[in-house]
């Protein structure tokens, strides 16, 4: 039985096959795959590419300009940016291991899609607070600077208009937070979820044969 459900799971993510020969073999190989788990790692690359254009100009930028004096900004950038490529490197592994049938069996798969499915909360919960949070630590590096050497606080802030003051900026990031996990929910969905619920329905099927 355990050899029947490793044979299903094969044909569901449309992985080439043995029993084939080499030259059909060789064209399933080079075929565009519409599996579940091959439209993830490929929408986990466009993620990682759309990340570092987004982040390297905005690092270079806070680095060189402003006679370097929001280089703390830009080393903040660069901090962010190395955790989601570690977080995309470790999820692409996964991805890949679930990519070899031959190297799995049927409890071995659903360990995988639960892992996979908590890193996807995690992404949720990450990409939610990494906005507000990276904003309010840009703020006060930003806006403070050095005060009297030997005083009670060796940082100050600058003097600011109401609508720049912290308490107003905080009113302002809680319905940005609040939209943001919604289309970050909605984002994750399309490019994982779906995916993951498929997976899910092949292997609730598998238990119900």
């Amino acid at each position: 039985m355990e050899l029947e459900n490793l044979k299903y799971i094969w044909y569901s993510l449309e992985v080439p096959r043995p029993d084939r020969d080499s030259g059909e073999l060789v064209a399933l190989l080079r075929r565009r795959s519409r599996g579940p788990v091959a439209s993830m790692i490929r929408n986990l690359a466009g993620e990682a590419i759309a990340l570092i254009i987004a982040y390297v100009p905005a690092i270079l930028c806070f680095l060189l300009d402003f006679k370097g004096r929001l280089a703390a900004v830009s080393w903040l950038f660069l901090v962010l940016l190395a955790v989601f490529l570690a977080y995309y490197y470790r999820k692409y592994r996964l991805l890949r291991e679930m990519q070899c049938p031959a190297c799995q069996v049927r409890s071995n798969l659903s360990r995988q899609v639960a892992t996979l499915k908590k890193y996807t909360g995690f992404y949720l919960l990450a990409g939610t607070l990494t906005i507000p949070v990276t904003y309010l630590i840009a703020y006060f590096i930003i806006r403070w600077r050095p005060g009297p050497a030997g005083s009670a606080f060796y940082y100050r802030l600058h003097p600011v208009a109401w609508w720049a003051s912290p308490a107003f900026i905080l009113v302002l990031l809680v319905p940005l937070t609040i939209g943001m996990y919604y289309a970050n929910a909605w984002c994750i969905h399309k490019l994982y979820g779906r995916h993951i619920k498929k997976l899910q329905d092949l292997l609730f099927e598998m238990d119900a044969e």
